[in-house]
């Protein structure tokens, strides 16, 4: 892998990022400053070693900095005899499939599985394979911009799909989506939800029952 990059928005810290360059992949692939032969990703004012030009955010870079070692502390911190991590992970597992279920039999029959007439979610098939902390799902025939916009102040959530008409016949959605083989039907409708380590059930419970009530509004039902 030559240039990973590393967000923080997945820790709660949102507008700064971090990307590793790995030696030399710059230069293999024509990457270089006329000025001075050395690598360099976007020309500009010199920061960065002269491979990034632009003003850092500092304040943002220390935020960063401390979420690591927050983490870091996590890892260390045990509960019983599981380390953190495996722990927070454990919880936000049991959050997402909470909120997934609540979904399931809100907007569905009711049943335990992971597919519905209007429900759908995205990703692997085994949940082992998924984040812990992420559910992306679709919802059939909702439209995730309008939902996004009626509880955006109320429930804390993206759209999985861009969508940049009103109109069904132009209406286009994110290309990752496309590659999952999401149907048009469900990627239009696409929400991805977070939990986190102090996620609560009450938290999980109202979220979905915020969903379920604006896309049965939607929905005319």
């Amino acid at each position: 892998m030559n240039t990973p990059p590393f967000f923080t928005n997945v820790v709660f810290l949102k507008g700064i990022a971090a990307l590793y360059i790995r030696p030399n992949c710059f230069n293999e692939n024509g990457r270089t400053n006329p000025e001075d032969g050395g690598s360099v990703l976007l020309m500009g004012g010199g920061q960065e070693l002269g491979r990034r030009g632009g003003t850092e955010n500092v304040p943002y870079i220390v935020g960063m900095g401390r979420a690591a070692k927050m983490l870091l502390e996590k890892r260390d911190s045990a509960v019983g005899n599981v380390d953190g991590w495996n722990y927070n992970s454990k919880h936000m597992e049991a959050m997402r499939k909470r909120l997934l279920l609540n979904l399931l039999q809100g907007l569905g029959e009711g049943g335990s599985g992971e597919v519905t007439s209007i429900v759908r979610t995205n990703g692997p098939s085994d949940p082992k394979q998924r984040l812990p902390n992420t559910l992306s799902v679709g919802l059939k025939d909702i439209r995730s911009g309008v939902m996004l916009a009626n509880i955006g102040n109320i429930v804390a959530c993206s759209a999985g799909s861009a969508c940049h008409s009103s109109s069904s016949q132009t209406m286009s959605y994110s290309a990752i989506l496309k590659a999952l083989c999401v149907p048009p039907e469900y990627a239009i409708g696409t929400l991805r939800l977070s939990v986190g380590p102090d996620t609560t059930e009450d938290d999980v419970d109202f979220a979905a029952a915020v969903i379920v009530e604006e896309a049965k509004k939607q929905l005319g039902s």
